[in-house]
């Protein structure tokens, strides 16, 4: 019994440190939101302006998509 309480602090301690370095990775302030964080990995390759292109652009298309389906659609 005293070897599987022994072995769960140990494995608790591992995923601890683990999470640890994963959080260590993204950012080094761990206050801030992981969607912060997975932004600041992009934010030094490409520009807000770009990004903002990408989004419109996406968004277009997407509405596109949607108005073209609609229209071509086969009503059953």
């Amino acid at each position: 019994m005293a070897d599987l309480n022994r072995q769960d602090r140990e494995a608790r301690a591992r995923m601890e440190a683990a999470e640890k370095a994963s959080e260590r990775q993204f950012s080094a302030d761990p206050a801030r939101p992981r969607r912060y964080k997975l932004y600041d990995r992009i934010a030094g390759r490409v520009s807000v302006t770009t990004m903002n292109i990408i989004i419109g652009a996406t968004a277009v298309l997407l509405v596109l998509a949607v108005v073209i389906g609609i229209a071509t659609g086969n009503p059953q």
